[in-house]
């Protein structure tokens, strides 16, 4: 392990927790599901946001053991020019693959509920503190993400950078 390599890796998993902290507040004023005259969380939307939180670090560690590998790749290449503009590059692929996954699975979970329970809105659900129906949301958004990260890993792998081995007769 190099320590350039865990450098970048630890601060894109800081960068990346920041981020995804305002898309859930932003999603969260786009559904009206935050009150913002209350001074104390609702039950159940702590469970929303912990289970999208969990659900985006479950593809975020996939994401960032690709990234420390290419990053090493990268570094000890001799025909890659720009380092520097290909590490980032990795990075922003991975993490926005990442973000990408996350948001594609709780739509993907979304439309599921609203065939099997119907036409249920989150910000009426979390005003009436239903804590059963988004522990099932988000025991299914985890259990989504579980079965598909393998697919999300190998996915990964297509972006990873290319190692040229010589081979010698």
């Amino acid at each position: 392990m190099n320590k350039q390599s865990l450098f970048f890796t630890c601060l894109v998993a800081v960068v990346a927790t920041a981020l995804m902290i305002m898309a859930i507040q932003f999603l969260a004023k786009k559904l009206n599901v935050k009150s913002e005259t209350e001074d104390k969380i609702n039950l159940s939307y702590a469970v929303w946001s912990a289970s999208i939180f969990i659900t985006f670090f479950m593809l975020l560690k996939v994401a960032l053991e690709q990234t420390e590998n290419a990053i090493e790749v990268i570094i000890y290449s001799k025909t890659i020019e720009n380092t520097f503009l290909e590490v980032m590059q990795r990075i922003a692929i991975f993490t926005g693959f990442t973000f990408f996954f996350t948001f594609l699975s709780w739509y993907v979970v979304n439309a599921i509920f609203k065939f099997s329970m119907g036409n249920r809105v989150d910000s009426y659900e979390i005003e009436k503190n239903n804590i059963g129906y988004f522990i099932l949301k988000g025991v299914v958004l985890v259990l989504l993400v579980f079965s598909l990260i393998s697919i999300f890993e190998h996915l990964l792998r297509w972006f990873a950078p290319v190692v040229e081995t010589p081979f010698y007769h």
